[in-house]
C-alpha cells in the first residue's frame, strides 16, 4: 500500500512540474523569446536561434534561417545576409554618393554590420571612412562574425575604414572634423527609444551642415514608405526646415517583401536625379530601375501636409511610428 502511495505521489510530482515548467514556457519563457524574436517577423519554416545577447543598447538575437543570418533587434530585423540586404545598401549608398561633388571622407552613422561600408568602398577615390555606431557587440559581429564579415566583404577591417563606438551625435558635437558624404542609417525613434529624435531634429540636421565640405551631401533612410509615408514626409520638411535642399526616393520590393523604402539626399546646392551618375559596378540600379525611383507615387503624398517638423523638444516622429504599430 505504501509503495502504491509513493508511486502516486511521484506521478502527481512529475505532473505538477511538468505543468509549472508549461506555464513558465507560455507566459515567461515564450516572452523571453519574443523580446529578442517578434511574432510579426518570426522567420517562416523552420529557424535556428544560434545566439541571444543583451547589449548595452538592445536586445540582439542571431537566428540561422534556410542558410541566412539574420540579426535581430529588440524583437526586428535589423539586417542580414540576404539579397534584399544588397538592394538596401546600394540604394542607400549609390544614389547619395554619386550626387556628392566629392567623396574622399564619408562617415556612416548607424552602419555596425558594414554593409553600407561595403559598398562605399567600391569607389576607388574614397580615401576615409568612419564607420558610427553606438553598440560595441554591433561592431564587434561586423569585425568578426563569419557570416556576417563574408557577407560585408570585411569592409571594417579594411584600411580605409575607422569605426569609432559612440553616440552619432556626441561625436559630432565634439569633432569639428568635415566629411563630402554623411550617411544616416538608424532606427526609427519610438516611444520606447526617444533618445533617437535627436539624431532626426532639426538641431541635429543643422549641426550636420556644418560638418559637410563644400559640395557635400547628407542620406538619410526614412523607413518604409509605404507603412508611414507621414514619417517619411517629416523627415523631409525638417531637413528643408534646416536650410537642406532634398530629393526624395525610394526603392519598390513591395512584390518581393510587401515594402517599398524610403530614403532621402539633403545638400547645401539645389539637387535632382540628373545629378545621380554612378560609375561604379552594382547590381540592382539600372536605368529602368532609378527613374522609378525618383517617381514618388500619388498615393504617398494626398494624405500628407507638411506642417511639422522633429526637433529635439517634441516626439512627432516617435508618434507617428507608435500609430503605425
Amino acid at each position: 500500500m505504501m509503495e502504491l502511495l509513493w508511486i502516486a505521489t511521484g506521478v502527481v510530482s512529475t505532473l505538477i512540474f511538468v505543468g509549472l515548467f508549461w506555464v513558465y514556457w507560455h507566459f515567461e519563457g515564450d516572452r523571453s523569446l519574443r523580446e529578442y524574436v517578434s511574432e510579426d517577423e518570426e522567420p517562416e519554416g523552420k529557424y535556428r536561434i544560434l545566439q541571444k545577447v543583451q547589449t548595452p543598447t538592445q536586445r540582439v538575437a542571431l537566428v540561422e534561417h534556410e542558410d541566412k543570418l539574420l540579426v535581430y533587434s529588440n524583437g526586428y530585423v535589423m539586417f542580414g545576409t540576404t539579397e534584399d540586404e544588397d538592394m538596401y545598401g546600394e540604394a542607400m549608398i549609390h544614389i547619395p554618393v554619386s550626387i556628392a561633388e566629392k567623396r574622399e571622407r564619408v562617415l556612416l552613422i548607424g552602419a555596425g554590420g558594414g554593409i553600407t561600408t561595403r559598398e562605399v568602398l567600391r569607389y576607388p577615390d574614397v580615401k576615409e571612412i568612419t564607420v558610427i555606431d553606438i553598440d560595441p557587440v554591433m561592431i564587434e559581429f561586423g569585425k568578426t562574425l563569419e557570416p556576417l564579415v563574408k557577407f560585408n566583404q570585411g569592409s571594417l577591417n579594411h584600411p580605409k575604414v575607422r569605426t569609432v563606438v559612440e553616440d552619432g551625435r556626441v561625436f559630432l558635437e565634439k569633432n569639428e572634423d568635415k566629411w563630402d558624404v554623411i550617411i544616416l542609417d538608424l532606427p526609427e525613434p519610438t516611444m520606447e527609444s526617444l533618445g533617437l529624435s535627436r539624431l532626426y531634429s532639426w538641431e541635429f540636421y543643422h549641426l550636420l551642415k556644418e560638418r559637410l565640405n563644400p559640395g557635400g551631401v547628407v542620406g538619410i533612410a526614412c523607413s518604409v514608405l509605404s507603412n508611414t509615408p507621414e514619417y517619411y514626409w517629416t523627415i523631409q520638411a525638417t531637413l528643408k526646415a534646416a536650410g537642406f535642399s532634398v530629393l526624395p526616393y525610394h526603392f519598390d520590393v513591395i512584390v518581393e517583401h510587401e515594402e517599398d523604402w524610403g530614403y532621402c539626399v539633403a545638400a547645401t546646392r539645389p539637387i535632382s536625379p540628373a545629378d545621380v551618375n554612378i560609375l561604379v559596378p552594382n547590381r540592382y540600379l539600372n536605368r529602368d530601375r532609378l527613374k522609378d525611383m525618383f517617381h514618388i507615387r500619388y498615393g504617398y503624398w494626398k494624405y500628407w501636409e507638411e506642417d511639422e517638423i522633429q526637433t529635439d523638444r517634441n516626439r512627432v516622429l516617435a508618434y507617428i511610428q507608435n500609430e503605425d504599430i
